[in-house]
């Protein structure tokens, strides 16, 4: 119980919002915390769902870097992100998505094998070996 709750003031001076991280089963160990089956990760109105999440840890026990594995679906009100696996660094900021690689904004989309996305900087690079990268857009209209 006592590690239960020092995650819980981790997360929440961690990061400006809380987190509430709910699963099957929850692994705490002093490098990492494991989330194992059905996971669901809610910060705000971010969302997060796997299989499974490993939050990797410093050495002052805050999340460094996170990897989802298994049906990996991500939301944060305007878009979504799909793929078999997910990397994101906390330090820089990068979100790294693996197979079957989807970001959806509205009508809006963009696959790839890989999707690299660099959130500070508004920008995103995807990569195919296996098919060509795909993506639609649809231009906004002028307001009058």
């Amino acid at each position: 119980m006592k590690s239960l709750l020092f995650l819980l003031i981790l997360f929440i001076f961690a990061y400006s919002q809380p987190i509430l991280a709910e699963a099957d089963k929850m692994v705490y160990e002093k490098n990492s915390i494991v989330y194992i089956g059905n996971v669901k990760i809610t910060k705000g109105n971010e969302l997060l769902t796997a299989d499974k999440v490993i939050i990797y840890l410093d050495e002052n026990r805050k999340a460094n870097s996170a990897e989802a594995e298994g049906k990996v679906f991500y939301m944060d009100g305007k878009r979504t992100a799909k793929a078999d696996k997910a990397f994101y660094d906390f330090k820089k900021d990068i979100v790294q998505l693996v197979g079957n690689a989807r970001i959806e904004e509205g009508p809006n989309f963009v696959e790839a094998d890989e999707i690299v996305y660099y959130r500070k900087e508004e920008r995103a690079i995807a990569i195919s070996k296996n098919k060509r990268v795909r993506s639609f857009y649809v231009e906004e209209k002028e307001k009058k």
